[in-house]
């Protein structure tokens, strides 16, 4: 017997020790990152870089899962101690050190408005949670109107991290339940186990994948970075761990076949897929079945299979650095682009090289040696204790970034409440600004708001998201009014709440704002970057209902960002719009409502407070041309607005963007909270011009 149980342990030994060093996975690993790379570069032919992500879930649930299993079947336990103490040695040094170093370039070459953000990711990632910051805000680096943080990408490190967290306790109970059958029978063996470790996997990969897949059609934005849409992938490469045995005995031409289908299946996933279809979902099947193809036929190892091109060289060196080459590359990346904004081959070519370079560096010189270091590798609490000072040293590189901001934050709020002058902002304009064509201003010893608090000065609204339905409200004005106005719209109609704020309660008017984020008060087919827009269609439908029945409605109020939304299959998109709008607003002016559309704001299409925080005394380099800015904003609303009779369009954008380069200071009021949104103060400078607009409508009500 004990000659049986040896012989399984050596064999089970063996083979996780060979797949270990399987240079098709190496292979596989230098595909995943070089994919993620040239994703990231914008290289053309691969709209779906992205999956590379979801190629290393897979090979990491693999391996690892191999090696735990060799340890419970070899050892009788599984040591959580030392498991924990060999992830720390392995990923935190090589993290830690990108970090840092991403702290310190961070106040190097880039503005204090965006150190506080970076400074939280910074913390975030030191504790592998970045994953759930970024799902909380629904920020993706696929498809984002935010200036992408350099270390976004350290969302799959939590997702592994959270994974391992539950993974080897399952394994440890599966491990317990088959002890307890060795005892009975006399023997250990991993056929023992792999029942209770096949019971084990369906409680995670099952739900997961269904989750995965129900989560990403409500709510797309969050699904791609929430660990639970992603465990399943992970689960998948363990599943060929516990199935090791049985792969061996899988043909070899059979293994050959599949491994090509499966390298295939990975090719197309990067041609085919692209930011526009929900991920992960149903769509990551196809990536995470082919890796594994790859991964269960390599165990069979055949002279044609896809080891002849992933097991050379140079794919083996490019795996054997890609964890630092995935760490280090999006930081050079977000760098290289905010040192130089105009991407061309030849800069790409640069940041591939430089990425490369520091990759090898940090694994030749960090990750292989701490690794191996017997001081740390021989006392497991050794390795915990200094990775718990790793983390730490992380934290407080990110700590120091939030602090020096809220000293910034502090000293602009004091500035604040010193009197202000009795002109600012739009009221410094002329009355017809575009004949005037007023001098832009060049620099402003103080703006208000200062750039470090700009993107936190808008209106306190709660707004519904773009994967919810539910109507909210948010209440202005006088509410014992009978005169209701209601404003509905996206984010660039929460915008103008400061300034009608300020109007209802001038005039005595109840003032509703309904906000859905990305979603025009337009009726009809829409469609968001590529998908069908349910949750904002539905939103609309509820509001028609709603403001149908409210019998004191005197006017609404409506705006939305041009490009929130588009009609499906629209071949003109302007009069689709238009026409979309019109269904909106029909039924209130049928029944004597008025309608006021706010046309959509000049766009300068890059983050205003960043630009001025570094150009405070030549502001016109932060000016953009009105033709790019404005002239194409709106352009539906104006049309629809002009052939429905009770609709009032309301133009304001000469005194946003007064002259041919739209300036991003105006009075010593800065104009833009970000790259669309207007400041809550410059909005409020634009209130008298706005009230003139709504008073008789509401009047004539």
């Amino acid at each position: 017997m004990a000659s049986d149980v040896l012989a399984t342990a050596t064999r089970t030994t063996d083979a996780v020790q060979k797949s270990v060093l399987r240079a098709d996975i190496q292979g596989l690993r230098a595909l995943a990152v070089l994919a993620v790379l040239l994703y990231h570069l914008d290289v053309p032919f691969l709209p779906g870089g992205f999956v590379g992500v979801d190629v290393f879930f897979v090979i990491s649930g693999f391996l690892i899962t191999g090696l735990l299993l060799k340890q419970l079947v070899v050892e009788g336990r599984v040591s959580l101690l030392g498991f924990y103490a060999r992830r720390a040695r392995r990923l935190l040094p090589a993290a830690t050190l990108v970090l840092v170093a991403t702290g310190a370039i961070t106040v190097a070459v880039l503005p204090i408005t965006r150190w506080a953000s970076i400074g939280w990711d910074i913390i975030a990632s030191a504790s592998y949670v970045q994953n759930w910051r970024l799902a909380t805000d629904s920020v993706g680096y696929l498809t984002s109107d935010v200036a992408p943080g350099p270390l976004q990408h350290y969302w799959s490190l939590g997702v592994e991290e959270q994974f391992y967290l539950v993974w080897p306790l399952l394994i440890i109970v599966a491990g317990w339940l088959g002890t307890r059958t060795r005892h009975q029978r006399g023997q250990i063996a991993i056929e023992n186990l792999r029942p209770w470790l096949l019971i084990a996997l369906a409680l995670v990969l099952l739900p997961s994948l269904a989750w995965s897949m129900y989560y990403t059609a409500a709510a797309p934005e969050p699904a791609y970075f929430a660990s639970t849409t992603r465990f399943w992938q992970l689960a998948l490469g363990a599943l060929l761990a516990v199935a090791h045995s049985h792969l061996e005995k899988i043909p070899g031409p059979l293994a050959m076949i599949t491994g090509w289908l499966g390298t295939a299946g990975i090719i197309g996933s990067l041609v085919l897929i692209d930011g526009s279809v929900p991920y992960p979902g149903a769509a990551a099947l196809l990536p995470t079945v082919s890796t594994a193809l790859v991964i269960a036929a390599g165990v069979k190892r055949t002279p044609l299979g896809p080891e002849l091109v992933l097991g050379t060289r140079p794919m083996v060196f490019v795996g054997n650095i890609s964890y630092s080459l995935y760490l280090w590359h999006w930081p050079v990346i977000v760098f290289a682009t905010a040192m130089f904004p105009q991407p061309h081959f030849t800069g790409s070519i640069l940041i591939l090289g430089l990425s490369i370079g520091l990759a090898y560096l940090t694994y030749r010189y960090v990750e292989k040696p701490v690794s191996g270091w017997s001081a740390l590798s021989d006392a497991p609490g050794r390795s915990l204790c200094a990775a718990a000072a790793l983390m730490i040293i992380g934290g407080l590189t990110g700590g120091m970034l939030v602090h020096a901001v809220r000293t910034e934050v502090d000293r602009a709020e004091i500035q604040s409440l010193q009197p202000e002058p009795l002109l600012t902002g739009a009221m410094t304009l002329p009355q017809e600004p575009l004949s005037s064509e007023p001098e832009p201003q060049t620099a402003a010893e103080e703006i208000v708001p200062a750039p470090v608090v700009a993107a936190e000065d808008f209106p306190t609204c709660d707004s519904a998201k773009i994967s919810e339905t539910e109507v909210t409200t948010c209440e202005y004005g006088d509410q014992a009014s009978d005169r209701h106005v209601a404003l509905v719209g996206d984010s660039h109609a929460k915008q103008w709440i400061p300034a009608l704020d300020r109007i209802a309660r001038d005039n005595g008017w109840k003032l509703t704002a309904y906000i859905h984020d990305a979603c025009p008060f337009a009726t009809g087919e829409l469609e968001r970057k590529g998908r069908v827009y349910v949750t904002c269609m539905d939103w609309n439908a509820q509001m028609q209902d709603l403001l149908r029945n409210d019998a004191e409605l005197s006017l609404v109020i409506t705006s939305s960002y041009t490009m929130s939304a588009r009609i499906a299959g629209a071949t003109d998109d302007v009069a689709a719009m238009a026409e979309a709008f019109q269904r909106s607003w029909r039924p209130f002016t049928q029944r004597g409502v008025p309608v006021a559309v706010i046309r959509d704001t000049p766009a300068p299409d890059i983050n205003v407070p960043d630009c001025v925080a570094v150009n405070s005394t030549s502001l016109t380099e932060c000016s953009v041309p009105r033709r790019e800015a404005a002239d194409d904003k709106g352009v539906a609303q104006l049309r629809a607005a002009g052939s429905l009779p009770g609709v009032t369009s309301i133009d304001l954008n000469p005194f946003i963007c007064p002259a041919e380069q739209c300036p991003p200071v105006i009075g010593d009021v800065l104009v833009y909270r970000d790259a669309d949104h207007l400041t809550a103060t410059y909005v409020e400078s634009l209130a008298d011009r706005l009230e003139a607009s709504l008073e008789t409508l509401v009047a004539a009500r």
